[in-house]
């Protein structure tokens, strides 16, 4: 990639947005001290990720903004844009398809950085890892500042590694293998969070499988009390249905009669309705000539209203007819007023208009005389400023030749002085101290090899510690695993004993063999030993007497609350089988105890085996009465019937689970064992590695002091080193100086004798100015007082004009206005005139004599219908009167009709009642999800309510004495043996995943080492090689400080021609600069960055160096574009583009552009 632009807005002294071309593949950067060259090369670091206000020579972050300045005011935000060609397509493959990448940072006050990439907003991390690997980035060696050179020459070793592994371009890798530490350490803490879960969760599983038992048996009883209750809830349906029907029989007959007495109502409510259609005509005849009466009254009244108006209007017409006669004759009075004052106006008129036009031909001449006069002063005025500006010109190089003389002069004294001073200076100089470096170079070689010693010996350790550390971990793993199996054996061992135990019986029972102190004598199945194939066929033989409590009985009081089997133990002769041609079932039990085989003798006399593979039938006619054959599956078979064998029964597995709880019991105390000598072993282990680790703290401890020694001799060799290179240094430039003096004193004599003759030439011409300016100065001033003259009577004449317009104006106005007032006069005279033929019109009493006429005839009309409304009102009195009575029979007959209806609704609640009762009983029974006719089947027509429900509550009384039970043991059993079966995978799985992650690690540091020591080899060679050619000869090389390239120092030696080799340290200002320069291109030529930054790195260096140095750069300027800030003349030349920066405004930085490529075809051109 190449940067082609660079865009800056509001970042420190770029206030304007500011646009930089960068065309050549070398751009210099040129400009006085302090015009913001450096904010140039801090803006590229600064879009690339820098962090540190420090770096950007600001207290923080937001000092990059413009601040303000003298005519400026601070702005809020800035940004800056670099624009790179990537028509290569270099860029990391995400970003490889644009021919073109944008990287932007903006930055507002108090609110932080954002970043962009294509004006997409991404994270730093995303910028950086854009330039990873290529030297760029805010600490990269592809940007060398003007303190750069100073931190490589002062670098330590630790620190001059980070800057091989940015050239190796192992940073990628590094931050593979931080991230894949930082999984591994994850992945390690998530497995042993799971083992410790998986721990709990096997103790849980054990705690779980004796409750799931106990749930089990639950189920089951729970199951047929459902059944049992679905049978209740069939039988009360049954009931309820006969009920339901009675009711509805008799809800029927209510309805009939209801019905009846109803039929009788509806007829006496038509007659009612009759009568209320005839009452409700007789009252719209009644309305109706009640509305005709209120409308002849209303027609009266207005007829009186309007001939009580008619007078009052008679009566405001004979007022408003004197009223307007008299504005009539005031109106006349005032318009011959305002005909006799307009005359008037008219006469004064003429006058004022004549006196106008005089005033204005006598401004008009004055104004035409003083522009002559005006053109006299003006030129007057522009040779006295002339002749003034030329003798202020000579005055003023008289003064600065003056000046000139007087440094000179002092200029003189400082180099005598200075010639003095460094006379003093060469005796002072002490040429001593050779032998004295010598006997520190010696002290330095002995502390040196002591460090080696110490180091040697950490290494060492450091190999124990490592093994030791593998140790652990072996041990470690073992230990989890052995504790992993423990777990497991001591959590079957607790639900063995858990459902052994469960075989005693329930709570009474044990309460029971408590209070007869049997309760901690053994079990049958305790002492029984049986040949593992015949277990189950034992078993089967024996039934419950398998759980026999071996104890005397003859001492028990009262029966147990429960079923159970006690036995003796007695002396008593043993029964013999005494069918020999069968097997007997004595024969498979191994027990040497002969009580016991006694009591056994007893119960199994009778039973004979049927070996493997045989059938009962070729045994069952030896049977004799009272005998039985059984197998290995338990099955039981008699002459005459057969039992197969369940593993339902509560006894199942009993032998074999006692004989695996032995197995473990016996198991146990040697895993227990071997647990705690591995943890022995473990906690010795690591004890042994807290020593080493002391140790190697010792040992750095003793390491550390004994560098800061090492560190401390070096310094003073190199302190006297360079105190007898800058006596010799200092000898040879006291020297040149003083000889640089001697030809300057000769100079400023010449410079004296020329600039005495230069004033002496000057003083003559400034008495000539000195005449010519005081001659038209006097001719300045008569022209001025003319010209003020005319320009005063031009004022005056002029203030006369305009007062006599102002008077014209004013009589014109008057004029008008006055006939404004006569027209408004003779249109209010009109308008009277209407209003007075508008009164006489309205005087007129025939009207009033109309109205009194019609009067008379409406009163007649009043009377005649007050007497038909009187006869309407009498008619309506009787039409209520019979209504009345045919509402009170109606009212009659309704009451008792209500008896009837209250006892329909009662018969139809009860019936509602015995068909909810009905449909909650069907409800019930499809809850049960039980099969109705099942149900049905299952009772008799005799079967009552009571003795299911007694049934019912006997299942629900052995339901309680399980006790508490948990339903979802069985669920959770299977769920936790699920989760421990995923829990065991996910075990294997984070095993494997932290055995991948280490190998990658591994994979990770063998590839980093690979390429730092090709790196470092090859940067080696390309340092010798660019160190020859910068010091033109001698010999420089890297060297490793221990053997692990990947956390040993670097350290730089160097030999200039004729001098001994010496660390960088111990070198001159210039060529600690060469040396580092030329460590820098060394990286350079092995990994080129898009582009290189320099600061005023040439300032150190003399001529021939800076030569050198622009040679170098501009054959590696082939790969790797050089964007550089430089005050020297030779830098300067070999740029193909300069940008300049000034600062015109104070504060405020701009850009000036040259291509010197261009400007040279322009001079060949010319």
């Amino acid at each position: 990639m190449r940067l082609i632009q660079l865009k800056l807005a509001g970042f420190k002294s770029f206030v304007d947005p500011t646009t930089i071309q960068l065309q050549g593949q070398r751009v210099g950067i040129v400009g006085p001290n302090g015009c913001g060259k450096s904010n140039i090369m801090e803006s590229v670091k600064w879009v690339l990720g820098e962090s540190s206000a420090k770096e950007m020579r600001s207290e923080n972050m937001d000092s990059v903004i413009f601040n303000g300045s003298e005519n400026r005011k601070p702005i809020s935000r800035a940004s800056v844009e670099l624009i790179f060609d990537n028509s290569l397509g270099k860029a990391p493959t995400e970003w490889s398809q644009y021919a073109e990448i944008s990287v932007k940072r903006v930055i507002e006050r108090e609110k932080g950085s954002t970043y962009y990439i294509n004006n997409l907003a991404v994270r730093r991390k995303d910028v950086a890892d854009l330039f990873l690997g290529t030297g760029l980035g805010g600490r990269g060696y592809a940007i060398i500042g003007q303190n750069t050179i100073s931190q490589i020459i002062e670098a330590k070793p630790e620190e001059l590694r980070n800057y091989l592994e940015e050239a190796a371009g192992v940073s990628k890798y590094k931050e593979r293998r931080r991230e894949t530490e930082f999984r591994l350490r994850d992945t390690r803490e998530n497995l042993s969070r799971i083992q410790d879960v998986l721990n709990e969760i096997i103790q849980q599983i054990a705690k779980l499988e004796s409750q799931a038992v106990i749930a089990t048996k639950y189920n089951e009883l729970t199951e047929k009390h459902k059944f049992h209750q679905a049978q209740v809830w069939v039988l009360k349906k049954r009931d309820a249905s006969i009920v339901w029907k009675k009711h509805q029989s008799q809800v029927d007959k209510l309805v009939n009669e209801l019905e009846q007495q109803t039929a009788a109502l509806r007829k006496i409510e038509a007659e009612v309705e009759t009568l209320r259609q005839a009452h409700i005509d007789a009252s719209d005849e009644i309305n109706k000539n009640q509305a005709s009466f209120y409308e002849i009254n209303a027609e009266v009244s207005n007829i009186e209203n309007n001939i009580r108006n008619q007078n009052e209007l008679l009566e405001r017409s004979k007022k408003e007819l004197i009223e307007i006669e008299t504005n009539l004759t005031k109106n006349e009075e005032d318009q011959l007023k305002y005909s006799k004052d307009i005359k008037e106006s008219d006469i004064e008129k003429i006058s004022l208009s004549e006196l106008y036009k005089i005033k204005e031909e006598n401004f008009n001449a004055l104004k035409s005389s003083i522009q002559l006069v005006e053109v006299q002063y003006l030129t007057s005025t522009e040779q006295f400023n002339q002749a003034a500006n030329q003798f202020q010109s000579t005055q003023e190089k008289i003064n600065l030749e003056k000046a000139t003389i007087d440094f000179i002069h002092k200029t003189e004294e400082e180099t005598n002085a200075r010639i003095t001073f460094l006379n003093n200076e060469i005796r002072n100089i002490d040429l001593t101290g050779q032998s004295e470096l010598e006997e520190k170079e010696n002290d330095l070689a002995d502390k040196r090899l002591h460090v080696k010693n110490i180091e040697s010996k950490i290494d060492e350790n450091k190999s124990l510690t490592e093994d030791l550390e593998e140790e652990i971990d072996t041990l470690r793993q073992h230990q989890i695993e052995i504790q992993k199996e423990l777990s497991q054996i001591e959590g079957e061992i607790k639900t063995l004993l858990q459902i052994q135990d469960d075989t005693q019986g329930n709570e009474s029972l044990k309460s029971w063999t408590s209070q007869h102190n049997i309760n901690t004598s053994n079990r049958l199945w305790e002492k029984l030993k049986i040949k593992t194939e015949w277990v189950t066929a034992i078993e089967s033989a024996l039934g419950v007497k398998l759980n026999a409590v071996l104890a005397q009985y003859e001492t028990i009081s009262h029966r147990p609350p429960a079923s159970m089997v006690l036995a003796n133990l007695n002396g008593s002769h043993p029964y013999k089988p005494k069918n020999t041609k069968l097997n007997s079932a004595l024969d498979v039990i191994e027990i040497s105890d002969p009580l016991l085989m006694n009591l056994l003798s007893e119960w199994l006399s009778s039973c004979y085996i049927i070996p493997k593979g045989e059938s009962y039938k070729n045994f069952i006619g030896n049977l004799e009465q009272g005998e039985f054959l059984v197998n290995q599956q338990g099955d039981i078979f008699t002459k005459n019937s057969v039992s197969f064998y369940g593993k339902d029964a509560s006894l199942s597995g009993i032998l074999l689970r006692q004989e695996r709880l032995k197995v473990l019991q016996e198991k146990f105390p040697s895993i227990d064992k071997n647990y705690k000598d591995v943890s022995k072993k473990l906690n010795e282990a690591q004890l042994q590695l807290n020593n080493y680790e002391e140790q190697v703290d010792s040992f750095n401890d003793e390491l550390k002091e004994a560098l800061n020694d090492f560190h401390q001799t070096e310094i003073e060799v190199e302190k006297t080193q360079q105190s007898i290179v800058y006596a010799n240094e200092r000898l040879n430039n006291i020297t040149n100086e003083q000889n640089e003096l001697k030809a300057k004193l000769t100079q400023i004599e010449i410079d004296k004798t020329t600039k005495s003759n230069l004033i002496l030439n000057l003083e003559n011409d400034a008495l000539q100015l000195l005449e010519q300016k005081t001659s038209s100065e006097e001719i300045k001033k008569r022209h001025e007082l003319e010209y003020e003259s005319a320009k005063k009577q031009v004022n005056e004449a002029e203030i006369q004009l305009q007062e006599s317009h102002f008077n014209l104006k004013i009589i014109n106005n008057k004029i008008n206005e006055l006939i404004n007032r006569f027209n408004v006069l003779t249109e209010d005279n009109s308008a009277l005139n209407n209003k007075k033929d508008l009164a006489m019109a309205s005087i007129d009493t025939q009207i009033i004599e109309t109205l009194q006429l019609s009067l008379r005839e409406k009163i007649t009309i009043k009377d005649e219908r007050e007497k038909i409304l009187i006869a309407s009102r009498d008619n309506l009195a009787q039409k209520e009167i019979d209504l009345r009575e045919c509402e009170q029979k109606r009212l009659q007959t309704e009451q008792a009709v209500h008896p009837i209806r209250d006892k329909l609704e009662q018969s139809r609640l009860n019936e509602q009642e015995s068909k909810l009762l009905f449909e909650q009983f069907q409800n019930e029974i499809n809850e049960s999800q039980f099969d109705e006719v099942v149900l049905s089947e299952s009772i008799t027509e005799k079967t009552t309510v009571k003795e299911v429900q007694e049934l019912c509550n006997k299942l629900q009384e052995e339901i309680n004495l399980l006790g508490p039970v948990n339903l979802a043991a069985i669920h959770e059993l299977a769920s936790e043996k699920e989760r421990k079966g995923y829990l065991d995978s996910q075990v294997e799985d984070l095993t494997s995943a932290s055995n991948t992650l280490e190998d990658a690690i591994k994979r990770i540091d063998k590839e980093t080492r690979d390429r730092l020591i090709a790196t470092f080899n090859e940067v080696n060679k390309n340092f010798t090689e660019f160190f020859r050619i910068l010091f033109n000869g001698g010999q420089a090389q890297l060297e490793l400080l221990g053997e692990e390239i990947l956390d040993t120092g670097i350290q730089v030696t160097a030999q200039p021609p004729g001098k001994k080799n010496t660390t960088i340290s111990q070198l001159s200002g210039g060529e600690k600069a060469l040396t580092a320069t030329a460590l820098v291109f060394a990286l350079f030529k092995l990994n080129p960055a898009p582009f290189c930054l320099m600061d005023e790195v040439d300032a150190p260096l003399d001529d021939s160096n800076t030569l050198r140095f622009a040679d170098m750069v501009t054959e590696m300027s082939k790969n790797t574009q050089f964007l550089y800030v430089s005050h020297n003349k030779i830098a300067m030349e070999m740029a193909q583009q300069l940008i300049g920066v000034t600062m015109q405004e104070s504060g405020v930085s701009r850009i000036v552009e040259v291509s010197l490529e261009e400007a040279e075809k322009m001079e060949l051109a010319n």
